[in-house]
């Protein structure tokens, strides 16, 4: 399938006054916290060939691993995943001796994909625009919009995913 989308409208101040703009955003159509690590086992051993208990297995421990590596120090990297960085800070002190390892603390762990993934994910993706007429009044929609949603049979929630419009390019 792809990723289905929601138009909302961004206001802006400018030099002339206030600016709308509409831009595309994510409509999750999925349980919340997304693919679970016990169905993403069930896709990967189907795929390799694998015991779905030992590919399991293995995701549930690997946040584990990527939690010692960074306690140490480490960075780690995944290819065709990505990497995880660990930031440290501290409060500000006047003097360097100051600067005590009591005082430092983790502030963020970053992830940076990979540049393939990132490229692949571009590429490949397909978006699909949800109805404008399910939640724009209909004033503010040109008619040829309303027309084509129009022409669509009603649909269940059970197919909802279906009542999309395919946008190209």
């Amino acid at each position: 399938m792809g990723m289905i989308y929601l138009v909302r409208k961004k206001l802006f101040s400018t030099k002339e006054g206030m600016k709308q703009l509409y831009y595309a955003v994510q409509r999750t159509l999925q349980p919340r916290g997304g693919v679970t690590t016990e169905k993403l086992a069930q896709r990967m051993a189907r795929r390799k060939g694998m015991g779905e208990g030992d590919v399991q297995s293995v995701l549930v421990d690997l946040p584990k691993y990527i939690e010692e590596a960074l306690s140490e120090g480490e960075s780690v990297t995944i290819r065709g995943l990505g990497s995880f960085n660990l930031a440290i800070t501290s409060e500000g002190f006047e003097h360097p001796d100051d600067v005590m390892p009591g005082k430092v603390r983790v502030s963020r762990i970053y992830f940076k994909p990979d540049r393939m993934l990132v490229g692949r994910l571009r590429q490949n993706m397909n978006f699909f625009r949800y109805p404008l007429s399910k939640y724009f009044p209909h004033e503010m929609l040109r008619p040829e919009t309303l027309e084509r949603e129009r022409v669509r049979p009603p649909k269940t929630p059970e197919n909802e995913a279906k009542d999309i419009n395919t946008v190209t390019d």
